[in-house]
């Protein structure tokens, strides 16, 4: 292939037939769209995200808080960078008819290897091509939802999708919003791809489908923009929450063990949802779609939960969050009257007894207090002997 190559003290500049060259390269990698971005800054999404912040929208997330203007700003991303590469790859899988028993749902992103290291070595083979091709050293930075930087607002800007009224990028064609976003920036001047014009039009089924109301929308909610509210979103509760699920949200959490898939499962755009392309999404390699609760309630310690989860996503909650949402679900299957609720009252009357953690004692006292029976009550009465007085303000709500 043919280069042109005009060399600056800062920038290598290629023609068009670099950027035909770097689509290539996405495509060989297993990279389901490639688009190329430009770093001006991003002044409408610097509004938008400022108006979700005033909202209280980011909930306890301090870290989403920290310097706004910098996530609308893409060049403080990467400073030596001239464009970024922009891309996006399916994790989608088929979810499985849970097996006999009491299980949680995970969602899909995270049925299998952390998505974090598994595209950033692929960006990094994605540098290595260019670097071949180019026949110099790049200076670049992989970027997968591990910076400062909002990256639905550049993957918009830049032909990746649009932004669904769920706040996920959905893709052209019928591509859905399945997909992980993921940017390489990088010191080579491309030029940039233009929006992508789509929409959701008139449809609301993530809206209407959401059980906890989180997704906020004008025709809802009269005079709401565009935003979804964390403080009642179940992949938040589930994950990035760090104390107790809030006492209103606890039954609408369902069989959600971590994250929460409904938004994206009720979209049409959804409907014919692109395969994970890597056998690193897939199930049999991670966590898999079910986890088996009884069983991690037997997790006694973080050093044993750290090596179940060593390559999960599941990591993030730690043992604390993931039994706390553990609890939560086994106390609906307990409402909901489950087959196999006397394995459920063991379960957690068995791993209460063992537990100093008050925040998980109380998520077992209501978890149990979903099944009245007399069994039941006994094993309640014995945790709440335990609980701090705080704590026993809590319980009176519902015991």
């Amino acid at each position: 292939m043919l280069l042109s190559i005009v060399c600056s003290a800062s920038a290598i500049v290629f023609t068009m037939s670099l950027k035909a060259t770097v689509l290539a390269f996405g495509q060989q990698l297993g990279f389901h769209q490639v688009q190329i971005g430009s770093l001006l800054p991003m002044p409408e999404a610097a509004d938008h995200y400022q108006q979700w912040l005033d909202q209280g929208y980011a909930a306890d997330m301090e870290y989403l808080k920290r310097d706004p203007a910098r996530r609308s700003t893409p060049n403080k991303t990467f400073e030596a960078a001239k464009s970024v590469i922009i891309v996006s790859v399916s994790y989608y899988s088929v979810t499985p008819t849970p097996p006999p028993g009491s299980y949680g749902r995970v969602a899909r992103y995270a049925v299998g290897e952390d998505y974090h290291r598994v595209i950033r070595s692929r960006l990094t083979d994605f540098c290595a091509l260019l670097e071949k091709e180019v026949g110099r050293p790049i200076a670049a930075r992989p970027v997968t939802d591990d910076a400062a930087l909002y990256e639905q607002a550049l993957a918009e800007r830049h032909g990746l999708g649009f932004v669904g009224k769920n706040s996920l990028i959905i893709g052209p064609k019928l591509s859905g919003s399945y997909n992980f976003i993921a940017e390489l920036f990088v010191n080579l001047e491309l030029e940039a791809d233009l929006e992508y014009q789509g929409t959701c039009g008139n449809c609301v089924r993530c809206i209407a489908a959401c059980p906890t109301d989180a997704i906020k929308d004008s025709a809802t909610t009269p005079g709401a923009a565009l935003m979804v509210d964390s403080n009642l979103c179940i992949s938040y509760l589930t994950i990035e929450n760090k104390g107790g699920i809030p006492l209103s949200l606890r039954s609408k959490m369902g069989d959600w063990v971590y994250g929460c898939d409904i938004c994206q499962e009720v979209c049409p755009y959804n409907s014919k949802p692109i395969p994970a392309p890597w056998p690193e999404f897939a199930p049999h390699n991670g966590a898999g779609h079910h986890l088996n609760l009884p069983q991690l309630l037997q997790i006694e310690s973080d050093e044993k939960f750290v090596k179940r989860f060593q390559k999960s996503p599941l990591r993030r909650p730690k043992r604390r969050g993931l039994l706390r949402n553990a609890l939560v679900v086994m106390g609906n299957q307990l409402k909901e009257e489950h087959s196999c609720r006397a394995e459920i009252v063991t379960a957690i009357g068995q791993f209460a007894a063992a537990e100093s953690d008050q925040m998980l004692l109380e998520h077992s006292v209501w978890a149990l207090a979903q099944c009245p029976k007399p069994a039941t009550k006994i094993i309640v009465a014995d945790i709440i002997a335990r609980l701090s007085p705080e704590v026993l303000l809590q319980v009176e709500n519902y015991v």
